[in-house]
């Protein structure tokens, strides 16, 4: 039926169908594939009708077709019937043209007739009229078919019927090609089929063929005639008009050959009855009138009665969609309307274009009663999302058709609030917030953008309230709408002062503590609400505190708040089960576990049915039940090591399908965390911590720090005491490490202040001498009293950290928390420590390049130490890199302040550096204002909220330090990760930029650049530039390209710089240079000889790999007016003409 609807559509509209084409021909083939026996029949009957109206356009897909004609497998003589109509429509579509395809056709025909054994032999008289129609294409291949046909002119074993169209056969081959080398055996069958005194009607038809071949032979006739009158004279055929008239003709030498008439398929003779019958019911001439819609019917459609359930209010719709498509003014609808009704899918996609197409003829007054009629279907509370689903997408089809539907806003807005149409619901309120300008809406656009992961359009709101109207007044919802939970707790805060502690102020405060995680102040809340009487605000506090007490892991405040939840509450069973695994009741934990899933079910289905992210949650919270599972099976198997390490590994892979979102990370790393301690999870929680970070949730990522300082402190001393067995050699000698400078750190009267010692330190002494612990002291050398930040008690227990990742992680987190100075300076004294482990030498790092190689090869030969030392290096090229980053930002930062000093008048003198620096700025330096942490997020936890002054006076005090050598120590770190990592995009890049901008602010300085200039800085420059585009995994390397040849043709009257691109030029693929072709162009009269000829190699190569690529711009530049320009690119195309000569001429015509 769907062949059937798409051949009715087409028909009327004819080549206009030819974009769909490509989608239907092969979907029919497909179905014709997997097509039960002889299913094929009707789908080979689509075609030919579907040739019919297409005719021409069915020529990308003869290949396809033709492979249906297979002389092995010819199938039923039904199936041969249809497969020759094919073949017949296809000869009128293509005029006969078959070109190579007529070689798989003839095998097929002629397989037809070989084996043709009915007694009629019906199938040899549908395969004769196809060959009839092939006749002018049968050129070459008489061979094949006019034996077989000679055969068939034996009327002693042959029908009447067949040998009558065979003699009209013959003479259609005969009339259309060249038959000479068969004339004789033609003229003889029918010799002898005119002696066995054959039926009149054969009679005639022998003596025509005859005739058509008198008139194709003219005199080389003149042999056969003398036999041809005797037979006639024996058989009584006394005279034959045509004959004689022909013979007279022939002998005045005055017959002339006619053009045969061309033979009809029974689809154009079919066509042509229909075309005399006049048009077709419902149609004008042309096919294209539309028809007329059924009003009344329509009417008893869409006036629907309540019905009692979901299926009644479905069954409903799809009576109404199919009314709609059967009375629909479009053609190409009403064909749809059968397959329709039994195709729900169909019905729903082709609901809106029905409806618009009647929407449209009908009269006004039933416009208002079909969309009374939906208004009330919609008003009912009973009816399913599906139908108003079905409505709004009613409303947002007719929206982009421009026919908006006379529906409310209001009213649209609520339908999607009720189905879940999150985006919608926006849409419609963003509407009428744009009529209405009405406040009441603020909190709904807040909430809806929230929902649908737009944070920045929600803040955007905001800010634009703010500016329109300054003096509304700000809700505390919209903070916590937009999970700025820092403000919503002043305003919870402030409310409590002036008017004094109620139950919405008090459990504002619990959330928002909550979800900032500052359990330090939530405990002494929660203390004081249930020593009171507030039942009320116990019970609506008993889920966040029992989500605390997990989070801070006391196992008996989530019993006590696990009895407060009502039994109701959706994360009993879950929480039941938490407890039950804690207290290792494995059974309980099973039943409680069986319990949540079926809680669960009815919220799972409902959501995740209406799209994925509305049931992300649901589905969260099925893995974090799995996972659950899996902790109990983590510890029923406590001697099982295979067991849990595939646990671990499945949990490790399961997190890359995790969202990034702290929230959910946090619950799973709490649940893992009741089995795998965090330091053995050390990647996993540094990717907690740095998402924590990004997104501003600083107090989140600092507890995390504190938890994996506090674990490792604590797994160090277990297995130095023995408490524990390492997992790793690794582990151990990590271990004994600690200890060592944990008993250093003890007998440092400084390391007591500023926050005291981190867990576990006791000043234990392991006998072994400090002298050799000496490399390590300068990791406390700036450990002072006068620390007073909140994070100097992590600053102590950072510098014990055996861990790299976890110090390089904390680093990161304390420069995003403005603690600049202390972050830096830390930073330098860990990459200086690194070094010193793995003899790496800062101011000389091209030495240890040459044993990068013996190391990593040490590595994979599987040496553990070796494996260490590839950590380190990895990580220290990190190090390095991140304290070229930072100067990069604080010399940013100081510059930004020294220019708005200037514009202010403050700034009374200035350094010839700082000078230096404001011309550097304006030639790009700076690519982002702030700090590269992201900060504009963190104002959200409070942490960094006053700390702007601070930040600034730690750039000062770090470019102070730095001073004229902060230049130099930013491309000294820049190349110290280049040499640690050389296979890292990012640090090349870099380094290659700063060496590129400090040549171009050096020549903006003196107007020159010097020989030392350009070995120092442009030599570099073009190395790193190509060793990034090398490197590079992105599909465009667009920006380092044009750096690398403004360098080049900037600076080319340098050989060190031309010897530079020499050396590099082979090292990136030929595909770089073809996005920046034109440059190339622009520069290939350069004055300069070697970098000349060096241009125009290139351009050849480029040519030689991607011609049609660079030819048309080759031949615009030979053309070009400039003399000199127009040579070089007509030696580069006399080259390329070498090996495309007719590519090159075609161009050049």
């Amino acid at each position: 039926e769907a062949v059937e609807a798409l051949n009715h559509m087409f028909a009327p509209v004819q080549n206009a169908c030819a974009p769909f084409l490509d989608r239907v021909v092969p979907a029919i083939l497909l179905a014709m594939d997997v097509a039960p026996a002889g299913g094929s029949e009707f789908y080979i009957s689509a075609l030919v009708r579907l040739v019919s109206i297409a005719r021409q356009l069915v020529r990308p897909f003869l290949e396809p077709i033709f492979k249906l004609f297979s002389a092995e497998s010819l199938g039923s003589e039904r199936q041969q019937s249809t497969s020759i109509g094919l073949i017949e429509a296809l000869a009128e579509a293509l005029s006969g043209d078959f070109g190579p395809h007529i070689a798989t056709v003839l095998p097929f025909l002629m397989a037809i007739i070989d084996r043709d054994s009915s007694e009629l032999h019906q199938p040899t008289l549908r395969a004769l009229p196809a060959l009839q129609i092939l006749s002018p294409s049968l050129e070459g291949y008489l061979f094949l078919v006019m034996p077989r046909l000679i055969g068939l002119l034996d009327i002693a074993i042959t029908p009447i019927a067949v040998v009558e169209e065979t003699l009209r056969c013959i003479a259609s081959i005969v009339g259309a090609v060249n038959c000479g080398s068969f004339s004789s055996r033609i003229v003889l069958t029918l010799v002898r089929l005119l002696q066995c005194s054959p039926p009149l009607e054969l009679q005639t038809a022998a003596i025509d063929v005859l005739c058509t071949m008198m008139e194709q032979l003219q005199d080389e006739f003149v042999l056969f005639m003398p036999t041809i009158k005797l037979v006639m004279s024996k058989r009584g055929i006394d005279e034959h008009a045509r004959y004689e008239r022909y013979s007279r003709l022939l002998f005045m030498g005055r017959l002339v050959p006619k053009e045969p008439p061309r033979a009809q398929s029974r689809i154009q003779g079919d066509a042509a009855q229909a075309a005399a019958a006049g048009p077709a019911l419902g149609h004008s001439g042309d096919g294209l009138a539309k028809q007329e819609v059924g009003v009344m019917q329509l009417r008893r459609a869409w006036t629907s009665k309540p019905q009692k359930s979901k299926d009644g209010w479905m069954r409903w719709l799809h009576a109404f969609t199919y009314e709609l498509l059967e009375q629909s003014p479009s053609p190409a609808l009403r064909a749809c309307s059968s397959l329709a009704n039994k195709h729900s899918p169909l019905s729903k996609e082709l609901f809106n274009a029905a409806f618009v197409s009647c929407w449209t003829v009908l009269p006004g007054q039933y416009q208002q009663e079909i969309i009374a009629s939906l208004q009330n279907v919609a008003s009912n509370m009973d009816v399913p999302a599906d139908i108003l689903q079905t409505i709004l997408g009613l409303a947002g089809f007719m929206e982009r058709d421009e026919k908006q539907i006379p529906i409310d806003l209001k009213r649209l807005g609520d339908y999607a609030y009720r189905c879940h149409a999150l985006a919608k619901e926006l849409h419609y309120k963003e509407a009428e917030w744009t009529l209405e300008k009405n406040y009441d809406t603020i909190e709904k656009l807040i909430e809806l953008n929230q929902s649908l992961d737009l944070h920045d359009s929600a803040i955007g709101m905001l800010e634009y309230v703010r500016k329109e109207q300054p003096d509304v007044q700000e809700s505390v919802i919209w903070y916590q709408r937009l999970q700025q939970w820092d403000k919503a707790l002043e305003i919870f805060q402030r409310q409590e002062a002036e008017r004094g502690p109620s139950f919405q102020t008090t459990r504002g405060q619990i959330r928002c503590l909550f979800e900032m995680s500052d359990w330090e102040t939530l405990v002494p809340i929660f203390e004081r609400i249930w020593s009171g009487n507030d039942q009320k605000l116990q019970l609506a506090s008993a889920s966040i505190g029992m989500s605390m007490a997990w989070a801070m892991g006391d196992i008996d405040r989530m019993e006590f708040y696990l009895s407060a939840l009502p039994n109701k509450s959706r994360d009993k069973s879950f929480c039941k089960a938490l407890l039950a695994v804690y207290r290792n009741n494995f059974d309980d934990a099973a039943k409680f576990i069986n319990d949540a899933r079926e809680e669960m079910e009815s919220d799972l289905s409902s959501h995740i049915t209406e799209s994925y992210n509305r049931g992300y949650a649901q589905v969260f919270m099925c893995q974090m039940l799995t996972e659950l599972e899996e902790v109990v099976m983590y510890k029923m198997a406590p001697d099982d090591r295979e067991r849990q390490v595939a646990i671990i590994g499945a949990w490790r892979h399961r997190l890359s399908g995790i969202q990034q979102d702290v929230g959910m990370w946090q619950k799973l790393l709490r649940l893992r965390s009741m089995v795998l301690r965090p330091i053995l999870d050390l990647d996993t929680w540094i990717k907690y911590v740095n998402m924590s970070r990004k997104s501003g949730q600083m107090r989140i990522a600092r507890d995390a720090i504190l938890q994996l300082v506090d674990d490792e402190a604590l797994y160090m001393e277990e297995i130095h005491r023995g408490e524990v067995d390492a997992l790793t050699p690794k582990f151990a000698l990590q271990a004994q490490e600690y200890m060592q400078m944990k008993m250093q750190l003890a007998q440092q009267p400084q390391g007591f202040q500023g926050g005291g010692i981190p867990l576990g330190l006791n000043g234990r002494n392991t006998g072994q001498s400090s002298s050799s612990w000496e490399g390590r002291t300068r990791r406390f050398s700036i450990v002072s009293g006068s620390n007073t930040s909140v994070n100097a008690p992590l600053d102590v227990a950072i510098r014990l950290s055996q861990q790299p990742a976890l110090v390089y992680m904390y680093l990161k987190y304390k420069w995003a928390a403005n603690e600049k100075r202390e972050a830096y300076q830390m930073l330098e004294t860990f990459a200086s420590d690194y070094a010193s482990r793995i003899g790496f030498d800062l101011h000389n790092p091209d030495t240890f390049a040459e044993h990068i190689d013996a190391r990593v090869l040490a590595n994979l030969s599987g040496h553990a130490e070796a494996a260490d030392d590839a950590r380190t290096i990895h990580l220290l090229a990190r190090f390095y890199f991140k304290q070229a980053e930072w100067l990069t930002t604080v010399e940013q930062s100081v510059l930004l302040s020294q220019e708005a000093q200037a514009k202010a008048g403050l700034s009374t003198g200035e350094s010839s550096y700082a000078r230096r620096l404001v011309r550097r700025e304006s030639i790009g330096v700076r690519r982002g204002r702030g700090s590269v942490s992201g900060s504009g997020q963190a104002s959200r936890d409070g942490i960094r909220a006053s700390d702007d002054g601070r930040s600034k006076q730690d750039a000062q005090y770090l470019y102070e330090l730095k001073g004229g050598r902060i230049d130099k120590a930013i491309l000294e770190a820049y190349h110290a990760a280049t040499v640690l990592d050389r296979k890292w995009y990012k640090a090349w890049h870099q380094l290659a930029l700063r060496h590129f901008l400090e040549t171009q602010r050096y020549q903006i300085e003196h107007g020159h650049i010097t020989e030392s200039m350009a070995k120092n800085h442009v030599v570099p420059a073009v190395h790193g530039f190509f060793r990034a585009i090398q490197l590079s995994k992105s599909d465009t390397t667009l920006q380092d390209t044009l750096r690398l040849l403004t360098a080049w043709f900037d600076y080319c009257e340098f050989e060190s710089v031309s010897q530079a691109v020499r050396d590099g030029y082979n090292s990136v693929s030929i595909r770089t240079w073809l996005q920046v072709i034109p440059q190339i162009l622009a520069r290939v009269h350069i004055k300069a000889e070697s970098t000349r000829r060096l241009v125009q190699q290139l351009l050849v190569e480029v040519g030689k790999s991607h011609p049609h690529a660079i030819m048309f711009s080759l031949y615009v530049a030979a053309r070009s007016e400039h003399a000199e320009r127009s040579h070089s690119v007509k030696d580069v195309l006399a080259k390329l003409h070498d090996m495309y000569p007719e590519l090159v001429e075609q161009t050049e015509l």
